[in-house]
């Protein structure tokens, strides 16, 4: 897929709603069907298979098997919010290699079920029957609203688009609203579950991903979940 996949999973937020909403600790390290939250979107993604995966945010600990997987950054000015870190990872990617036509996809780290949307996301940035290639695929959950940390991007026009912007404390919004703005359609919405969108935020979500977590665990493995790559 032109050159590689990526992803960046930004993980950076201080967690206060969850807090005050009763909530206790790190809401990226509550327990989800036996593993973190963080720790149980970084396993997915292992399996899924993008090339690289950047962790924007303060230093965590991780299992070594992950952590070897990880490679860690800390957004611009720390705490600066979610588009500083989606900001900072991709600078990261192109410093250290990365080509611009570099499919990325954008996910939050407390959201636990969300590298089952890869394929999708990252296919939707593919040229299909002559049209015109998208910049970014933006998740659209079932009632129709946009997730904008769940999505793909490439990774050029994406730093394109950030050029001289100003990311601390802006909504990731920002970044579609720049690509939609130089040229039309660039932009692609991609249909995503209420299970790959579902975020921690609150206790209330903590008590719904458990409860998708017992409901997958007592169907079983889809046939074939786990293997190949994100194409």
């Amino acid at each position: 897929m032109g050159d590689g996949t990526a992803v960046v999973v930004v993980a950076g937020g201080a967690g206060s709603r969850f807090t005050a909403a009763g909530g206790a600790g790190d809401k990226l390290d509550a327990d989800v069907g036996g593993r973190p939250v963080l720790g149980a979107l970084l396993r997915a993604l292992a399996d899924a298979g993008p090339e690289r995966v950047v962790l924007v945010g303060p230093a965590r600990d991780l299992p070594a098997h992950l952590a070897a997987r990880v490679e860690r950054v800390r957004e611009d000015p720390p705490g600066g919010g979610p588009l500083a870190a989606l900001a900072a990872g991709l600078r990261h990617l192109a410093a250290t290699g990365a080509g611009r036509g570099c499919a990325v996809a954008l996910l939050a780290g407390d959201q636990p079920f969300a590298a089952s949307a890869l394929p999708r996301l990252l296919g939707a940035l593919e040229p299909a029957g002559g049209a015109a290639p998208a910049l970014a695929a933006v998740g659209v959950d079932p009632s129709g609203r946009r997730q904008p940390l769940l999505a793909a991007v490439r990774l050029g026009a994406a730093l394109d688009a950030l050029a001289g912007c100003a990311v601390d404390g802006r909504p990731v919004r920002e970044l579609y609203a720049r690509l939609d703005a130089g040229s039309r359609g660039a932009v692609a919405e991609v249909p995503v579950s209420d299970r790959e969108r579902l975020d921690v935020d609150v206790p209330a979500d903590l008590a719904a991903a458990r409860e998708a977590a017992r409901d997958t665990s007592a169907r079983g493995p889809r046939p074939g979940a786990g293997r190949g790559r994100p194409t």
